[in-house]
């Protein structure tokens, strides 16, 4: 039996929250702006890690990349669950997403997904024309994709 798509769907959960600007534009400087600090912090965490010099020269070659990108992955992430989500009919609940191992599954698919994602554009675009050793180009797009992966579509749904 095919499920009826709902609004609801697309705008309560967690991992529709990078979706929520679109709807809702008030919610995009909150968004966007937690994502910029998120970014920076760990940054400038993964460049102490890695005792690496010149810190806030690599920090202004990078920042606008990695945030403008990271935005993208959380998005594209998202729009998979989203899509599968409307597409299937699980025999779970979404809106509960620690509530069963299905849905834990799920999202955590998307989170992978999005820390992939995040690794593969950091690697692709943001570290190509950097000049570091190729090794802490690795650690870096990494600790991005691990530190940053967007951990709040495990959250319930609001409302």
């Amino acid at each position: 039996m095919k499920k009826s798509i709902t609004a609801y769907n697309l705008i309560f959960p967690m991992w529709g929250i990078y979706f929520w600007g679109l709807v809702f534009p008030f919610f995009l400087p909150i968004l966007l702006s937690a994502n910029f600090a998120v970014d920076s912090l760990m940054l400038f965490l993964l460049f102490a890690l890695l005792k690496l010099p010149e810190k806030k020269r690599l920090y202004a070659k990078m920042i606008w990349r990695t945030w403008g990108l990271g935005f993208l992955a959380d998005i594209l992430a998202s729009a998979v669950l989203i899509a599968a989500y409307s597409l299937i009919d699980f025999p779970f609940s979404l809106y509960a997403p620690v509530g069963s191992v299905g849905a834990f599954l799920f999202i955590t698919a998307g989170v992978v997904l999005a820390a992939a994602l995040i690794y593969l554009f950091q690697r692709k675009w943001v570290l190509k024309k950097i000049d570091l050793e190729e090794g802490q180009k690795k650690k870096i797009a990494l600790g991005m994709a691990i530190l940053t992966a967007p951990y709040l579509m495990y959250l319930p749904p609001l409302g």
